[in-house]
């Protein structure tokens, strides 16, 4: 049975969860990691916790989850704030998050990785406005993306960006749901399930020739 690590996974609900779920009907045997959260019926036991803004914490969540050969980067750090108000401290943590860290679970994969052909997706995004910290640390994930994919392309492992556009995880105000909705071309929300139908697909044999792509799950919204 292949095995997946699935990162961010501290949510009952959301892009993680439905991954989980999607790679487990088709097989694969799942461990994931997340940081503690307490959100009252939203929480969800993980299988390894940690911080992975640590620089440590790659290697500690690989020592733990073993052997794998797909690794679904789903964790985020989200914080508003624009360029005038975003602290250096919270900038810095979203790269720390975002990127740095998504970047060294990449290269302690690939350094641990001893099978014929492995997956790396992560979940991107475009938001920038008022979310300047996220999206910097997104843009930075996506360049990550391509340059692990020809680097990582020897190893037989493939490394892709999903972006799914705005997702309803539980955040949305009934206003913003019916405002996406109205501007969408497909008529309606994203859900999970749309962009864990993609991961599960990169993760297949299917999915084997298909690299170093920001792919969008959107529903048309990105071409308005």
């Amino acid at each position: 049975m292949p095995a997946a690590l699935v990162t961010g996974a501290s949510r009952r609900i959301g892009l993680a969860a439905a991954a989980v779920r999607a790679l487990e009907r088709d097989g694969w045997e799942v461990v994931t990691a997340g940081f503690p959260r307490s959100d009252v019926g939203e929480a969800r036991e993980v299988d390894i916790q940690a911080d992975i803004s640590e620089p440590d914490a790659p290697a500690r969540i690989f020592d733990a989850a073993g052997d794998v050969t797909a690794l679904i980067m789903a964790h985020a750090h989200s914080e508003h704030g624009g360029v005038v108000s975003t602290s250096v401290e919270d900038f810095d943590r979203h790269i720390a998050v975002n990127a740095r860290g998504s970047m060294l679970l990449m290269a302690e994969f690939a350094r641990r990785f001893r099978g014929e052909r492995g997956s790396i997706v992560s979940y991107t995004s475009d938001a920038v406005i008022d979310e300047v910290g996220y999206g910097a640390s997104k843009g930075a994930l996506d360049r990550i993306t391509i340059a692990a994919a020809i680097e990582l392309a020897p190893l037989g492992i493939t490394v892709n960006a999903l972006n799914p556009g705005p997702v309803d995880t539980g955040w949305m105000t009934p206003n913003l749901s019916a405002q996406i909705e109205e501007r969408t071309p497909l008529g309606r929300l994203g859900r999970p399930e749309d962009s864990a139908e993609l991961v599960a697909f990169l993760c297949s044999p299917g999915g084997g020739w298909i690299t170093g792509q920001i792919l969008r799950c959107d529903g048309g919204i990105s071409l308005l």
